[in-house]
């Protein structure tokens, strides 16, 4: 046997992308929030001890120091368990009743409902149910109003019992057809307490104002403001994009501190400075690239969206992450992670990117209209119907098509789904 016909050796060439440790760091740099990069960024000044952080917190510029200025320090808020133990403690006396009340407070969830049944509550304290009771009833009359409901039905009644303004039936309603007046089989009960739909519909608004969840009021919330990243003004009619600088953080290499490093002489220590400083020098460039990406896509997306800045009704044309990604030649990942918790500030408010993307909606018009237009006029439509006779999703649709917009029944039922819009039943109203 000839040894070159029994052996065919062949060489191929393989390519295998590799991402480097830069490109990595610069795609999660930009999906990053502002609020997120700054704990990314201190995270990294605590690994290396040359990196130093400042973020410019507001839009004067100077050397004045801002260390007095405690206004970023929010106000302790009274806790529920607080305030109402408190009024306990101002209004009755240090009697066993006002023990097995504060036992009842301890039972409060976070919507100010008791979490513990009556017999639960017998088997924990051994107290009477009668005394357990009363107990009860005593934390129900403190502030606020509907405090120690054991349910939604019970309170909104001890809400009602207290309001002057409530209508005459409203209470009874409450206690007796609570399930039929929320499900809105108010025929049955205008039959069974002989009065007429206006004043079910009455009830039915009276209680809609009332507070499901009076002990929400007292947690405790993390006011973080929006800041805007872009800045969109109009100047002689023409647009104006840049960036903001407030809020953005700033970060430097500790020079000073590296040469007194260096003065050792030291090659182990020289190369520790070395690593440390081409760290910082890659995160600086990947920070450019995220603000030079967000800014470009932001740019994109407010031209395509001009007539959203321009017109009083903002309207948006239809516009998709492949759209802004063929235009400036990224990827539509890229795209997708530049627009991520980017928020752009306009004449009309503060607006999220992604706000300005919308899909296209089939129309019989040569121009294709945005989702967000087809719902705008969706809502429009509703916003001026007859409340007695409100619209069904077929009226729409036949409404829809004689302005030449070729939607279906389904797409019309998302549409108001989308926008919080209850079905016709639950929109008719008889006042």
């Amino acid at each position: 046997m000839n040894l070159s016909q029994s052996h065919n050796l062949t060489q191929t060439q393989t390519q295998k992308q590799a991402l480097s440790q830069r490109t990595l760091q610069g795609i999660h740099l930009l999906q990053l929030g502002r609020l997120d990069l700054r704990d990314y960024l201190e995270n990294k000044v605590l690994e290396n001890p040359f990196l130093q952080l400042e973020v410019r917190e507001s839009r004067t510029s100077g050397n004045k120091s801002q260390a007095n200025d405690l206004s970023w320090i929010p106000d302790r808020k009274q806790s529920l368990f607080e305030y109402v133990t408190e009024q306990v403690m101002l209004t009755y006396r240090d009697t066993y009743l006002r023990t097995l009340i504060f036992w009842w407070i301890n039972q409060l969830n976070d919507k100010g409902y008791v979490i513990k049944s009556l017999e639960e509550a017998v088997d924990e304290t051994k107290a009477a149910p009668i005394q357990l009771m009363d107990a009860l009833t005593l934390l129900q009359q403190l502030d606020p109003p509907g405090i120690g409901a054991r349910n939604l039905q019970e309170c909104l009644m001890l809400q009602t019992e207290r309001r002057e303004d409530a209508p005459d039936i409203a209470y009874l309603v409450l206690e007796e057809s609570f399930d039929n007046l929320i499900n809105r089989k108010w025929g049955a009960i205008s039959k069974r307490y002989a009065v007429s739909m206006e004043n079910i519909q009455a009830v039915f608004d009276f209680i809609q104002h009332l507070n499901p969840s009076p002990g929400a009021a007292f947690q405790a919330e993390e006011q973080i403001s929006v800041r805007p990243d872009i800045i969109v003004t109009i100047k002689n009619s023409q647009l104006t994009i840049r960036e903001t600088r407030y809020g953005v953080p700033i970060l430097s290499f500790n020079k000073e501190y590296a040469g007194e490093l260096e003065q050792l002489q030291d090659k182990e220590v020289e190369q520790y400075i070395k690593d440390k400083k081409k760290e910082y020098e890659v995160l600086q460039e990947s920070l450019a690239l995220r603000s030079e990406t967000i800014l470009r896509v932001s740019t994109a997306v407010v031209h395509r969206q001009t007539a959203f800045f321009f017109d009083e009704a903002h309207p948006l044309v239809p516009l998709q992450l492949k759209d802004i990604a063929d235009e400036l030649g990224l990827h539509e990942s890229t795209i997708s992670r530049a627009i991520n918790d980017t928020y752009i500030q306009t004449a009309s408010g503060i607006y999220e990117l992604k706000h300005f993307f919308s899909r296209k909606a089939k129309t019989e018009n040569e121009d294709a209209l945005s989702t967000t237009s087809v719902q705008q006029m969706i809502q429009k439509l509703i916003d001026e119907e007859d409340k007695r006779k409100p619209l069904s999703d077929q009226k729409i649709v036949d409404l829809l098509v004689k302005e030449q917009i070729d939607i279906s029944r389904r797409t019309v039922a998302k549409y108001r789904t989308e926008l919080n819009i209850p079905a016709t039943s639950k929109r008719k109203r008889f006042d």
